[in-house]
C-alpha cells in the first residue's frame, strides 16, 4: 500500500468588521504569505484587543495548524466554534486537526456538522476521503473523492487520494489513470510523479519507477520522498553506490529521518562496513527508541565484532520490546555462551526452542518486520518533510532540545524585551519597588561588569552599610567568573540584611554558575534527553548532588521569605531537573506559572519534563502554550516529540 498524501489548505477569510481591522488584515496577509510565526504574534495582539472574535481564533488556529501544533489549533477552533458555530470552514479545519491527533470519530463528527452547514462544500468530501483512506476504507474514500470532484474540487490532490485508494484495492490501472489526471491538472507537482514511481516500484517495474523519480527530482531536486524511493529502486537494480548517494542526501536534507538511516545501515551491512552500520542503527534508535529491528541488527553486528557486552544489552532491549522474538533469544543464547553464562544461555536456548515450536521457528524471525520497515510506504510521514530547503517549514528545522536557562537578577540598562519585572511594592524583604530579571547571560558583558564593579565599589566606599550595593557588585563579579569575590559580597549583604530575598536568590544563581564552570554543564549536561527515561536521567547527578542541594537551600530560603517569587520557583525547578528529581521540578514549574501569568519559559520547561516522564499530552499542551507565548522553538520540539 502506498500512501503519499499532500494537500493544500486554502485560507477561508471571514468578512471582518472589527475596531482593529488593520491588525486583523495584517494577520491575514501574513497567513497568505505562509509567515505563520509572525501571523501568530500578530493575532495574539489582536485577540488581546478583541477577545470575543471567533474569526481571530479561527485564523490563529490556522496558524497553529500550519506549525503542526494540533493541540493549540484545536483549542482555538473550539473557541471559535463556541463563539459562533455557524462556519463550515472552522469545522473542516478542526476535523483536519482531529485526524492528525488520531481522533477520527471526532473528525467525522466535525465533517458531518460542516456538511449540515454547507452541503455543497467540496472540501468536506475531500477531507473525509482523506481520512477514510488513512483508515483503509478504500471504496468509501473513492466515493467521497467522486463527490468532491462532482462538486467542483479541482485541486490535483483529490486524484492523489483517489489513486492511493485504487491502489489499496490493487486496481493498478485505475490508480495510474487517477494519477495521470492529477498530472493533467498540475504537471509541476513533483509528488504525483513520486506516487507513480512508487506504484511502478511495487509492481517491480524498477526502470519505470526510476524514470518517474528522476522526473520528480527534475521538478524539485530536494524532494526527499523521491530521493528515498529512488534509493529503494536503485537497491533493486542493484546500484548500491547510487542508493547510498540518494540516502546521504536525504539525511542531509532531513536529519531526523530514521528510515533513511535504517536503509543506509542495510547498505553498509552489504558492503561489510559494520561500524558505519552500527552508527546508523544508533541514529535510528536515537530517533525511535522503540525500533526493535535496529536493536536486533545492531546486536548482531556487535556479536560479529566480538563486543559481547554491547550485543547483550541490545538483545536484552530487543526481548524487552518484543518478548516473542525467538531469534533474539537464540542470538542471546550464543552471546551468553561467549560470556560463560551457561545457565542463562541454556534458559535462552530453551526459550528459543519453545517459541520456535509455536511459530514454525525461522532463524531470521525479524524478516517480515525488516521488510515492512524498508518498504511500507504507509509509514512515510513527517520524517520526510523537507529540511534546509528554500521552502522549509519553520517547525521542521533542527532544534536542540534543552531547558530554558535560569533567570538572573538584573538592574542595568538592557532592551526591554530582554527583561521581566517583578512588582515588590507591597512586599517585605526587598530594597526596591520593582525588580528586573533576565535569562540573557550575554547582558553581563565583561565591559559592563568591570564598569559596574568600579561604580559599585565607589558607592560602597562613599555610602556605608547599603546591602543592595554589595548585591549588585556580587552580580557583576559573578559575570566575570570571580566567584570568591561574589560570595564575599553576598556574605556582606546577609550581615546587613539577613532576610534580603534577592541575596539568597542571587547566591543560588552564583553557585549554579560555579558548577557550570567547574563541570562544563553548559556543554555536556544541558541537552535534555527526551528519549531517556527518568531512571537513566538520574545519571546526571553523580557527585554534583551536594552542590545542587546548596543551591536548592538558597532558593528555598528565598521562597520562605516570599512564596510568590515566581523566578525562584522557576530556578529551583531547573535545579531539581538537573538532579533528576523531575516530579519536584514539575511542581515548582507549576508554582512559577501560578504566580506569574504567561510564564512562557516555565511552560516550555514543564513541557519538556512532562514528556521525559512519558506524560506526553500534558507536555505537548505546555509546549503549545509556550509557543503561543512566544517561544517559537516550542513548535520545533512539538514536531519532534508530540505526533510521532
Amino acid at each position: 500500500m502506498i500512501f503519499l498524501l499532500f494537500y493544500l489548505l486554502a485560507i477561508p477569510l471571514f468578512s471582518i468588521s472589527q475596531p482593529l481591522p488593520a491588525l486583523i488584515l495584517a494577520g491575514q496577509n501574513l497567513l497568505r504569505k505562509g509567515q505563520y510565526v509572525d501571523a501568530l504574534a500578530q493575532l495574539n495582539v489582536s485577540i488581546l484587543k478583541e477577545p470575543a472574535s471567533p474569526e481571530l481564533y479561527f485564523l490563529r488556529g490556522f496558524a497553529k495548524l500550519n506549525l503542526d501544533d494540533y493541540i493549540g489549533a484545536e483549542e482555538d477552533y473550539n473557541k471559535s466554534i463556541g463563539l459562533s458555530p455557524f462556519k463550515a470552514e472552522v469545522f473542516v479545519d478542526r476535523a483536519i486537526v482531529r485526524s492528525e491527533r488520531l481522533n477520527y470519530a471526532g473528525a467525522f463528527d466535525d465533517l458531518a456538522s460542516a456538511q449540515k452547514l454547507d452541503s455543497t462544500n467540496a472540501d468536506i468530501f475531500f477531507h473525509r476521503a482523506r481520512i477514510k483512506l488513512i483508515l483503509k476504507k478504500y471504496y468509501a474514500s473513492i466515493g467521497d473523492c467522486n463527490t468532491a470532484i462532482r462538486l467542483g474540487y479541482q485541486n490535483e490532490n483529490v486524484y492523489l487520494v483517489k489513486g492511493s485508494a485504487d491502489w489499496g484495492l490493487k486496481r493498478g490501472e485505475n490508480a495510474i489513470d487517477d494519477l495521470k489526471k492529477a498530472v493533467e491538472i498540475n504537471p509541476s507537482n513533483s509528488y504525483t510523479y513520486v506516487q507513480l514511481g512508487s506504484i511502478s516500484l511495487e509492481q517491480n517495474h524498477v526502470d519505470s519507477s526510476i524514470i518517474y523519480f528522476n522526473h520528480a527530482l527534475k521538478l524539485d531536486s530536494n524532494n526527499v520522498y523521491a530521493l528515498f524511493n529512488r534509493a529503494l529502486a536503485r537497491v533493486k537494480v542493484p546500484d548500491s553506490p547510487g542508493a547510498l548517494e540518494d540516502l546521504n542526501k536525504v539525511i542531509r536534507l532531513s536529519p531526523y529521518n530514521s528510515f533513511a538511516y535504517f536503509n543506509r545501515a542495510i547498505i553498509f551491512i552489504d558492503k561489510n562496513e559494520k561500524m558505519n552500520a552500527i552508527r546508523d542503527f544508533t541514529d535510528v534508535i536515537r530517533l525511535n527508541p522503540k525500533n526493535i529491528v535496529s536493536y536486533y541488527y545492531r546486536g548482531m553486528l556487535e556479536m560479529d565484532l566480538k563486543d559481547y557486552r554491547s550485543a547483550l544489552e541490545d538483545l536484552d532491549k530487543t526481548i524487552k520490546l518484543s518478548p516473542e522474538y525467538a531469534a533474539a533469544y537464540y542470538s542471546r543464547f550464543k552471546v551468553k555462551s561467549e560470556l560463560k553464562d551457561m545457565k542463562g544461555a541454556k534458559e535462552d536456548y530453551n526459550k528459543a526452542a519453545e517459541l520456535g515450536k509455536k511459530s514454525n521457528y525461522n532463524p531470521d524471525s525479524l524478516t517480515t518486520e525488516k521488510k515492512d520497515y524498508l518498504q511500507s510506504l504507509e509509514k512515510l510521514t513527517g520524517d520526510f518533510e523537507e529540511m534546509n530547503t528554500m521552502n522549509v517549514k519553520f517547525q521542521n528545522q533542527p532544534v536542540s532540545i534543552q531547558l530554558m536557562p535560569l533567570y538572573n537578577f538584573f538592574f542595568d540598562k538592557a532592551p526591554y524585551s530582554y527583561l521581566r519585572f517583578y512588582d515588590t511594592y507591597s512586599k517585605k524583604h526587598y530594597h526596591s519597588n520593582l525588580e528586573g530579571f533576565t535569562t540573557h547571560d550575554e547582558l553581563f558583558s565583561d565591559s559592563l561588569c568591570r564598569k559596574g564593579i568600579a561604580r559599585e565599589t565607589h558607592l560602597i566606599d562613599s555610602i556605608h552599610n547599603q546591602a543592595d550595593l554589595y548585591l549588585k557588585r556580587a552580580s557583576y563579579y559573578s559575570g566575570l567568573n570571580l566567584y570568591n569575590e561574589a560570595f564575599r559580597d553576598i556574605d556582606s549583604v546577609l550581615m546587613l540584611d539577613s532576610n534580603y530575598v534577592l541575596a539568597y536568590f542571587t547566591r543560588g544563581n552564583i553557585r549554579y554558575g560555579l558548577i557550570r564552570l567547574m563541570h562544563s554543564l553548559d556543554t555536556t549536561q544541558s541537552t535534555f534527553a527526551i528519549n531517556k527515561n527518568p531512571v537513566a536521567m538520574d545519571n546526571i547527578t553523580g557527585t554534583y548532588d551536594v552542590a545542587y542541594d546548596s543551591i536548592i537551600m538558597d532558593y528555598t530560603k528565598a521562597l520562605s521569605l516570599d512564596s510568590g517569587f515566581a523566578f525562584a520557583w522557576y530556578n529551583r525547578a531547573i535545579v531539581f531537573s538537573r538532579k533528576g528529581e523531575f516530579r519536584k521540578a514539575v511542581d515548582d514549574f507549576s508554582n512559577a506559572i501560578e504566580h506569574l501569568s504567561g510564564f512562557a519559559e516555565a511552560f516550555y520547561n514543564r513541557g519538556l519534563v512532562n514528556i521525559l516522564l512519558n506524560e506526553n499530552l500534558s507536555g505537548c499542551e505546555d509546549l503549545s502554550q509556550a509557543g503561543e507565548l512566544g517561544i517559537v522553538d516550542a513548535y520545533r520540539v512539538i514536531k519532534r516529540t508530540c505526533y510521532r
